[in-house]
């Protein structure tokens, strides 16, 4: 089927969208081409998508030369996408919140809203062998994650985010790209995925969580407060060159790495 003729149907589907699933239908054909070249697809590659929805961007998917899967909750357009791409993508029923993603080399999706956090700390975790990650999101969700030490939204996130990865905003797609239109407009991140540092990363996030459970009191205290050592939380900070009085939004990713490290290594 014909570019054109394909937006035209998925269009077509704004009446059956689904708002508790946070189902929004990429309707502009740039965007969606747009977004599948971000992930840069190689042949052979396992290619994951997260939400195909009524297949904006499975569409493009499937003309690269990955081995594409797609995912979603949505057990009658996924029998629409069976029927529209067998034989080039796999699409089949999947919960991303429960899904195992260490076996894909890039993940790409359309994030919805109300589990964007949660979805790109699981595919962060868990996806060890992904070299890039491509997600759509909510402007104000994308800008949370791409927050920097100093920011009010910075935080357990955007620390493991640079833990693991360059991220990058690829550019911005407005609010009457989809259909139905959403209420706020969304923007594209590519991570860029690195070497993942040799620790245990479920440990380190749950430790920066609990450095940042009392963000507005003073780093000291949390590190305190999670050690029940004052002695040993005073002598990592030194450690490490930083005042008593710091809080913990101040604080780089490369220093909670290694503070973390310093938390476990000092006896």
């Amino acid at each position: 089927m014909d570019e054109r003729r394909y937006f035209e149907i998925v269009a077509s589907y704004k009446l059956m969208a689904k708002h508790e699933v946070g189902q929004n239908f990429l309707i502009d054909t740039d965007a969606a081409q747009r977004i599948v070249a971000e992930a840069d697809i190689q042949k052979g590659e396992k290619v994951l998508e997260i939400g195909s929805g009524a297949g904006s961007l499975t569409y493009f998917l499937s003309k690269t030369e990955g081995d594409i899967e797609a995912i979603d909750i949505d057990e009658g357009l996924i029998a629409k996408l069976q029927e529209d791409f067998a034989g080039d993508v796999n699409v089949h029923y999947g919960n991303a919140a429960k899904f195992e993603y260490a076996p894909y080399d890039k993940i790409i999706g359309n994030l919805p809203y109300y589990i964007t956090s949660s979805l790109v700390e699981r595919t962060l975790l868990l996806g060890v062998n992904a070299k890039k990650m491509v997600f759509m999101v909510q402007k104000e969700a994308g800008e949370r994650l791409l927050s920097l030490p100093g920011g009010k939204d910075y935080g357990p996130l955007p620390v493991l985010l640079r833990w693991l990865s360059n991220p990058k905003r690829a550019f911005s797609v407005k609010r009457d790209c989809f259909a139905p239109a959403p209420h706020v407009d969304s923007i594209v991140l590519r991570f860029d995925m690195l070497s993942r540092p040799d620790i245990d990363l479920k440990k380190a996030y749950r430790f920066v969580e609990a450095m940042f459970l009392q963000r507005r009191k003073k780093l000291l205290n949390n590190l305190k407060n999670a050690l029940h050592d004052s002695q040993k939380a005073e002598h990592i900070l030194h450690e490490c060159g930083l005042s008593p009085d710091i809080r913990p939004e101040q604080v780089s990713p490369e220093v909670f790495l290694r503070l973390y490290r310093l938390t476990f290594e000092i006896k």
